[in-house]
């Protein structure tokens, strides 16, 4: 199978990584040069223009965006004019939803499908498989669920049984066992974006939790470890999850005082847009705006809590995290 696919940063690099592991042509474009050369060392056909992309990959063509929400139409708008009926586009990148439907809209006047794919797990993830959220025509998307099976996480599980006799699952690695792939169509355009967006507001709440909690746990009397309580909490607890496995690891990389990294923490437009959606829709959302807030009034007022939520999104998300000074 042969995908075009544009843009090469942290979460590009590793899905094409990841295609080129499943035996994919990729043929590649990047704005800048230094991602274009990683990716034509991991095996992809790397051009030096966009239009070049479009003539190499055959009919009915595939390409895949994963570039910043600021800059898709204007990526649209250059290779509109080097597709044809029946081509399919596909924005995996963080793009409102809105837009998402608008975009779904103006390439349908041309024959061309669109979908919109929510990727959550960052670069670990888009190497390793990640989550995948997918918003479209039904009919384009089972033409391209091949492409999302092998793009997303192959989850096994084993059926355990507690003391009550409820039984739960639990997931474990791939294998041989009975298992699920974390993709899912979910329904028409957009709605692969709103659902990814309304996902990063749910973490933003989340994250913010856990640097409080651990900013209560740190002042307490009791000299704690903190590091052992989080790998504790990640055993069987309730708030068992991956964001506690990661920052144990944070704890482990950089001190449970986390000296090195920022207590200013930077947000995305995802919270913003979650906040404002539910405006719209009268719907409360106090965690996720308090969460939001938080971030905004950080900048010049860092804290233990924005150094946990700042470690925690180097951790999952790559970001750029360390002190300033």
């Amino acid at each position: 199978m042969q995908i075009g696919y544009i843009g090469l940063g942290k979460m590009g690099l590793a899905q094409v990584e990841r295609l080129l592991k499943k035996g994919y042509r990729v043929v590649a474009w990047n704005r800048s040069a230094g991602p274009r050369e990683t990716a034509r060392k991991l095996g992809a056909e790397v051009n030096g223009t966009l239009q070049e992309v479009c003539r190499k990959i055959k009919k009915p063509r595939l390409l895949w965006l994963m570039v910043p929400h600021a800059v898709v139409d204007d990526i649209i708008q250059e290779i509109v004019l080097r597709l044809s009926k029946g081509d399919t586009v596909i924005d995996g990148g963080n793009s409102f939803y809105k837009d998402s439907m608008r975009r779904a809209k103006e390439l349908s006047r041309k024959g061309i499908n669109f979908l919109d794919v929510g990727t959550s797990g960052g670069p670990f993830g888009a190497l390793n498989g990640a989550c995948l959220m997918i918003g479209g025509n039904r009919r384009v998307f089972r033409r391209c669920e091949p492409l999302f099976r092998d793009l997303s996480a192959h989850l096994a599980y084993s059926i355990i049984r507690a003391n009550n006799g409820i039984s739960s699952m639990r997931s474990k690695k791939s294998g041989t066992e009975e298992g699920d792939y974390a993709y899912a169509y979910i329904g028409k355009n957009g709605a692969g974006h709103f659902v990814k967006m309304v996902h990063n507001g749910i973490e933003y709440g989340m994250m913010q939790a856990i640097g409080e909690g651990f900013a209560v746990l740190k002042k307490s009397q009791f000299a704690l470890d903190l590091q052992q309580i989080a790998e504790l909490y990640n055993k069987g607890s309730v708030v068992e999850s991956r964001l506690m496995g990661w920052l144990a690891k944070a704890f482990t990389e950089h001190g449970e005082n986390l000296k090195d990294i920022s207590g200013e923490v930077a947000h995305s437009g995802e919270g913003l847009w979650t906040v404002e959606t539910a405006k719209e829709l009268r719907v409360p959302v106090k965690v996720i705006n308090d969460s939001l807030d938080f971030r905004l009034k950080s900048k010049g007022n860092p804290s233990y809590t924005g150094q946990v939520v700042s470690a925690l999104r180097n951790q999952f998300g790559g970001h750029n995290v360390k002190r300033s000074d």
